[in-house]
């Protein structure tokens, strides 16, 4: 909620706003402004589409104007048709409680480019198209009351029915927009006041859009959840300026990395996203060298299982949990500008964003007064990056962060798919398939297979012994835990990280043969767990080891000094390799999804501290 010393602020920047008012609509009436809408009605129906991406967009450039205006309180206001529950939505209206306008300036409100605000560069709106595009390219007529504080409702409405039968054409051809008249506020606004703001209305803006026939969505309940999601992310940077509600449900802001306590969605379960050290380019100007703006990058990483609801299976269909829009919706470079989220950039030169992406996200906010930059056209639905901040960004680190959450994400991805190989009844399918491999096994000698299995008991007493140590447990209750765990397999699939070790290791514990795999190698990381991996590829190369395995445990002496030796050399070859391997692929158009994996070493890490400029002109 605003405090008292920002409700201070804002008391005292509304009677800076409506002095700047006055004073712009008298310069217009000083140049015998005319009030004309525009250059005939082609022009109108022309801005019917001036490319909102949907309904929700559009209505960002009114919550746009209600931010400007000071409001600590936004209401967005779907009036259905009476049907009920499922009816649709026949009205739109917004309710602000900011500084509301004189009645002049509510006439010139109304028209494209009418803005005491025009070509700022301090705040959100600069070009004054907001209202009337936005509210054109819903309805057919839209309606704006006002009021300051302490003086009286007035309104003026705009119906491109009305303006094709002529009424507002004046009689040299023109269209003219009509005075702003005292007023009362629509029944359906007034209602809602009473129910959901006390009765409590005494200044501010209220734009009603009627005749609707271009809404993204006409079920009530269905446009109200887009709102909700939308309002959520497009401005959960500014939400402590202001609160906003549609249908009198409080939007709870939505931080899209999850990085920010208290927001929506952010202690769903025990996952969390891992925020990474932020990037800052200072944009400055070629000649003097003065800063003209800045852009701050933000970036986040989430486990794979961050989007399921029972996080032991993918999350898919009934298993998704609301996390899952949000990762989906906003998967590329998401945009704000000032705080303001205006658009979501999927790819540029060196880089697309692809479903496998999904599992980090990017943030790039910058200054209005980098709109050179960034393109802004004056719907703010998009921005056109300019290549000397991408290669700004790049020279700061942001494509190797890239290329290296996507090996995270991949490596992630296959830990957990490996770990949800195993069958129902505990075995995983190789674990299973070696069993029956016995038949064609050559025998091992008697006296070769005690002494294995004297081994396997000596080394499940020590592995039992080293966790009592840590654990303070007794020795015989761990033993005990470790053969329960073991008990009916002859063979096991285990996972451990080992830094410069061998991929693999085979160890007898007791009567079973346990496989490990090196999590931190290259094999495990982008062949077992790469992005090409299945359950069939595991279970295959778990077999080929299980194999190699058991010559390695029940081979003569000879046999294991020459694993022994062997194994090390073919994992140092086989890391060499990989990594060039993941060279040469990044180089090669591949038809896999979206891993773009550059295959850098796993030594090298990235920076992202610091601050990079970028100069101006060129």
């Amino acid at each position: 909620m605003a405090t008292k010393s920002a409700r201070l602020a804002k008391s005292t920047k509304t009677t800076g706003v409506l002095q700047l008012q006055k004073a712009y609509v008298d310069r217009l009436e000083k140049e015998h402004f005319r009030y004309g809408l525009a250059v005939g009605t082609a022009f109108v129906r022309g801005m019917r589409d001036v490319g909102y991406r949907n309904s929700a967009t559009a209505i960002d450039d009114l919550i746009d104007n209600s931010f400007e205006a000071g409001s600590e309180s936004v209401h967005v206001v779907l009036h259905d048709d009476g049907s009920g529950r499922k009816g649709n939505v026949t009205q739109i209206a917004v309710i602000d409680d900011g500084c509301g306008m004189i009645p002049e300036m509510i006439r010139v409100a109304v028209l494209w480019g009418g803005t005491h605000r025009e070509n700022s560069r301090k705040g959100i709106g600069r070009f004054g198209y907001g209202l009337p595009s936005a509210s054109v390219s819903q309805g057919q007529r839209f309606e704006v009351y006002s009021q300051p504080e302490g003086g009286e409702l007035h309104m003026t409405a705009v119906d491109l029915q009305e303006i094709e039968h002529g009424r507002f054409t004046s009689s040299d051809g023109e269209i003219v927009v009509p005075e702003a008249r005292p007023a009362k506020l629509p029944r359906f606004v007034q209602d809602y006041i009473d129910e959901h703001m006390d009765g409590k209305w005494a200044k501010g803006t209220v734009v009603v859009i009627d005749k609707l026939d271009k809404c993204t969505w006409k079920a009530i309940n269905a446009f109200r959840n887009h709102l909700l999601e939308h309002f959520g992310v497009t401005y959960h940077k500014l939400r402590a300026n202001f609160d906003m509600y549609v249908n009198g449900t409080f939007v709870e802001p939505i931080d899209p990395l999850f990085l920010t306590p208290g927001y929506r969605w952010f202690n769903l379960d025990a996952d969390r996203a891992t925020a990474l050290d932020p990037m800052h380019v200072d944009v400055k100007d070629a000649d003097s060298g003065e800063v003209l703006g800045r852009i701050t990058v933000r970036m986040s990483f989430m486990p794979p299982t961050f989007t399921a609801v029972d996080k032991s299976k993918n999350a898919a269909g009934k298993n998704q949990n609301p996390r899952f829009s949000i990762l989906k919706n906003y998967n590329g470079f998401i945009v704000s500008r000032m705080g303001r989220v205006i658009d979501l950039v999927t790819r540029n030169e060196w880089t697309t964003f692809v479903n496998y992406d999904r599992s980090f996200k990017i943030e790039i906010d910058f200054d209005a007064t980098l709109d050179e930059f960034m393109t802004v056209p004056t719907t703010k639905q998009s921005v056109t990056i300019s290549d000397k901040v991408w290669n700004a960004l790049e020279g700061q680190g942001l494509r190797k962060a890239i290329e290296q959450m996507r090996k995270e994400c991949k490596a992630s991805r296959g830990q957990i798919d490996a770990a949800r190989d195993a069958k129902p009844d505990g075995k995983r399918a190789s674990e299973a398939a070696m069993e029956q491999s016995a038949i064609v096994s050559t025998p091992v000698p008697s006296e070769r297979k005690e002494k294995q299995e004297e081994a396997g008991r000596d080394r499940l007493r020590k592995k039992a012994q080293s966790i009592a140590a840590e654990t303070g447990k007794p020795v015989e209750q761990v033993e005990r835990e470790i053969e329960a765990e073991l008990a009916g397999k002859c063979y096991k699939v285990s996972l451990r990280a080992v830094p410069g070790g061998t991929f693999f290791e085979v160890e007898q514990l007791g009567a079973t043969k346990v496989l490990w795999l090196n999590q931190a190698s290259r094999f495990f990381k982008d062949v077992y767990a790469g992005s090409q991996s299945s359950p069939a590829v595991r279970a295959a190369l778990e077999i080929l080891l299980f194999s190699i395995g058991d010559r390695m445990l029940e081979g003569s002496e000879q046999l294991k000094a020459m694993y022994a030796h062997e194994v090390p050399e073919w994992s140092k070859k086989m890391e060499f390799a990989l990594a060039h391997l993941a060279d040469a692929l990044a180089m090669t158009p591949g038809e896999d999804e979206g891993e773009m994996d550059a295959g850098l070493p796993e030594s090298e890490t990235v920076s992202t501290d610091g601050t990079a400029d970028v100069m101006d002109g060129a």
